[in-house]
């Protein structure tokens, strides 16, 4: 299997762009599997400049409804007109983010699907979508989660706090063991995990990837998740996006050895 990141907030290779956005490529037993598209067109650039084609993909799993994993959606229809999109329920809600100095939309921005392609598939419980390949629905309990106040959705006319009941993980099996992949983790990476352990009874992770959302968390959230994580004794821990450089140190204190950042370019072969 083969990991490599498209679309990051950090890009150290000077030949490719960074953005604040998360895009990850799975390549496993000839399965191509897109996961987010960043903002716009970078994860697109970035895959021609390091020999990736993504006119012909599998899937394309869709992490949540915010710009800066669905945005890039229009191009990637461009170079995949028959693209099977992947969401969860709600996923075109309007999103915001709420402060003192008002609301930002952070939605995705229309049209989401062009017309004449292939309509998205909702995922509502864990799909296989090629052999080995699960598409997880969002994760944990609702009630049990302390979701951010910031963040906010409106749907039929109403604005709700926004519970992410949209968000996807992935999950790849194979003999060595099984790799989960998270967009943000907003409902939470440990909860994430917990529930896809449950496809893979008694085995290991490989590697748990993406975006965990640490980036303004609390240190005792942080030194939480580091130890909900350290649990589950994953062989390696790959942060990208908004884990941020803090949630990156209380991760690497837990799991000394096996954290490393999945930054725009890098490709890992599990």
């Amino acid at each position: 299997m083969i990991i490599t990141s498209l679309s990051d907030d950090y890009c150290p290779k000077r030949y490719l762009s960074g953005e604040h956005g998360l895009s990850i490529l799975i390549e496993t037993g000839g399965t191509r599997v897109l996961f987010d598209t960043g903002q716009g067109d970078v994860f697109l650039k970035n895959a021609r400049r390091l020999g990736k084609d993504l006119s012909a993909l599998d899937a394309v799993v869709l992490s949540h409804g915010h710009y800066d994993h669905g945005g890039g959606l229009s191009s990637l229809y461009r170079e995949c007109p028959g693209a099977r999109l992947f969401v969860g329920p709600g996923w075109e809600a309007a999103r915001f983010s709420v402060s003192a100095a008002g609301a930002v939309d952070i939605g995705i921005a229309g049209p989401l699907a062009p017309r004449g392609s292939l309509p998205p598939r909702v995922v509502r419980a864990a799909l296989e979508v090629a052999e080995g390949v699960f598409v997880l629905p969002a994760a944990g309990d609702s009630a049990a989660i302390s979701f951010d106040p910031r963040f906010r959705k409106g749907e039929g006319g109403r604005e709700a706090l926004d519970d992410f009941s949209d968000e996807l993980s992935l999950l790849v099996k194979e003999k060595e063991g099984a790799v989960l992949v998270s967009g943000c983790a907003h409902r939470g990476i440990v909860e994430i995990a917990r529930d896809a352990a449950l496809l893979i009874p008694g085995a290991r992770f490989r590697a748990i990837a993406g975006g965990f959302h640490l980036v303004d968390a609390s240190p005792e959230r942080r030194l939480k998740v580091a130890r909900g994580l350290a649990a589950m004794d994953p062989e390696a821990v790959l942060c990208a996006h908004c884990t941020g450089p803090d949630g990156y140190a209380a991760l690497a204190a837990e799991l000394p050895g096996r954290v490393s950042w999945l930054y725009a370019g890098r490709a890992v072969e599990l």
